[in-house]
């Protein structure tokens, strides 16, 4: 075999040699670094700059766009893999589709729903919710983004009963989100805001009462060629709303809008300044990298809202699509976590290192270190409610207090193991036994069959049939399983920044990494600030975060550029 990048897993090694038995040593360093690229998140490998590029375009295993060939060079100098290039290829010309605009709804009959639906605040700032809801009223496709506290939930919700009541027919409506905790949080939120709705109870039935995954919207099982839904058998809805859209890699955002059906909406939500998915791609990123508003729209929307966006020029494809909530809720101006989160979404490390230094800002702190003693303080509550037998929901409400986040698997490993050992000492857990009451664990493999999916939290607690690990259900309830049962899970005392997304504590503290690795990036530092809904404390070196807020995340992607 050839000799190789040691970038370069033998397998694929492997397979090109196969497939050009007298590949050189240049094409196989350059699919290693494309290897690599994949792995840290980028769709493709920018080489318009290198010397290898004419040498490139000669391999019969290199093709232009939309050749057959199992490497595809496009004219910006971009390499891809050839699935990455027609997942990108695929989800671009179906967004283009969505972004076409529909006929406009009838004005008097929109601005009266809208009013009703998005009530003055009388503030004299402009309600972006009700804009967003009243392009949505126009466009098959809407992306919005916003932090947490944004109002994302409570704006879909009215967006939803805006669209029933705009329709002459009943509505076939779903959402779903990419991990099951994503899903049943959206469930919640939705549930809670639909009943406050002031609506007809016809417009009520329509909406949606619960998410499901992505997975199981589409029916990607393992092993499967393809989806169940898909482009020739698509979903059989009016308007879908997926949430957490930054946690989606372009694959499964790829199919996810090729199974939509020809006449159906699609709704994106989700915080574009947050961690990108764990896999190939920054889709959320890049559909709100350009904003932008026709002239023709800004009229329309200061018609029927009495306000219009504050950006304007057109954004290519995607112009009208994408709405931006600003004004946060949760952490107004007297909150230091809020502050926190715009220093370091800024980049200004040592602004957002004062804002944790300062004793005036109640709500964040810098830490020396995180001791086990400390942890288990912030748990006791949550013990209580374990020891006491309380129901399943005082339980979660408990474990829900506090949270330790960390960038690295080896970090949140190794505080898991410490936290058991002190349990094992204090005798809450006995030595050699993998279960014991109040054990948290969170699934990593998807079972279809049991209806767990990867990111669900679960909590091992005493019954009548004796231990039983309880999750919550689509509908509110809780579902029971034996231990042994499970599929791959993890105890979940600490997890990684990027498991938490989807989830919020009360209090969420930040163990940094001991030194600057690919994994430390000012989206990871926001991402772990905005789980917190109203304490957050960071332990680590002062260098370490700088360096973390200095990072600004890239993926490269040709996406935006083909939407432009």
């Amino acid at each position: 075999m050839k000799s190789l990048s040691p970038q370069l897993p033998e397998q694929l090694a492997a397979l090109f040699s196969r497939l050009l038995p007298d590949v050189d040593d240049t094409l196989l360093a350059l699919i290693g670094e494309l290897s690599h690229a994949n792995q840290a998140g980028h769709v493709c490998l920018p080489l318009a700059h290198r010397a290898e590029l004419k040498a490139l375009r000669a391999s019969p295993l290199v093709g232009a766009p939309g050749a057959y060939a199992p490497l595809i060079l496009d004219d910006a100098g971009r390499l891809y893999f050839a699935r990455h290039w027609h997942d990108e290829d695929r989800l671009a010309a179906a967004l283009i589709r969505l972004a076409e605009p529909l006929p406009l709804p009838d004005e008097a009959r929109l601005s009266d729903l809208l009013a009703r639906l998005f009530p003055d605040a009388g503030d004299g700032q402009p309600d972006r919710q009700k804009l967003a809801a009243a392009l949505a009223a126009r466009q098959r496709l809407m992306v919005i983004s916003g932090g947490p506290g944004t109002g994302k939930t409570t704006t879909v919700v009215r967006l939803l009963a805006l669209l029933a009541a705009l329709s002459p027919r009943p509505l076939v409506m779903a959402m779903a989100a990419p991990t099951g905790k994503a899903a049943a949080r959206l469930s919640e939120s939705v549930r809670a805001a639909r009943d406050r709705l002031d609506v007809d109870e016809a417009v009520r039935r329509q909406l949606p009462a619960k998410a499901e995954t992505l997975h199981r919207l589409l029916g990607l099982r393992p092993g499967a060629e393809q989806p169940r839904h898909h482009g020739g058998n698509p979903l059989p809805l009016d308007l879908l709303v997926v949430d957490e859209a930054s946690m989606i890699d372009l694959a499964l955002m790829a199919r996810t809008v090729e199974a939509m059906p020809s006449q159906a909406r699609l709704i994106l939500l989700g915080d574009r300044d947050q961690l990108s998915s764990v896999e190939a791609g920054a889709v959320l990123g890049e559909l709100c990298a350009r904003i932008g508003y026709r002239e023709s729209t800004r009229q329309w929307l200061r018609r029927v809202c009495g306000t219009e966006p504050e950006s304007g020029g057109e954004a290519g494809a995607l112009t009208d699509c994408v709405a931006l909530l600003t004004r946060s809720h949760r952490f107004g101006a007297e909150s230091g976590i809020g502050e926190l989160a715009r220093r370091v979404n800024a980049g200004d490390g040592a602004a957002a290192l004062d804002v944790l230094r300062d004793e005036a800002w109640a709500d964040v702190a810098l830490r020396d270190a995180v001791e086990d003693a400390a942890l288990l303080a912030r748990r006791e509550g949550y013990w209580r409610a374990v020891a006491a037998g309380e129901p399943p929901e005082r339980v979660q409400s408990a474990f829900s207090a506090f949270m330790l986040l960390a960038a690295e698997r080896r970090q949140v490993a190794e505080c898991n193991q410490r936290i058991e050992r002190k349990l094992e000492r204090d005798g809450f857990k006995q030595p050699g036994r993998d279960w014991y009451p109040g054990r948290p664990v969170m699934i990593s493999e998807n079972d279809y069959g049991l209806g767990l999916f990867n990111g669900d939290i679960g909590f091992a607690l005493q019954s009548e049939a004796g231990l039983r690990v309880l999750f919550p259900a689509d509908d509110g309830g809780w579902r029971a399983f034996a231990p042994a049962r499970l599929p791959a899970h993890e105890t979940v005392f600490a997890m990684t920044v990027h498991k938490s997304q989807g989830s919020e504590y009360d209090e969420v503290w930040l163990q940094l990494p001991e030194q600057v690795g690919p994994l430390l990036n000012r989206a990871m530092l926001y991402t772990a600030i905005t789980r917190a809904r109203s304490r957050f404390a960071v332990a680590g070196s002062e260098a370490v975060w700088l360096a973390g807020v200095a990072s600004a995340p890239r993926r490269d992607s040709g996406l935006a550029d083909r939407l432009r």
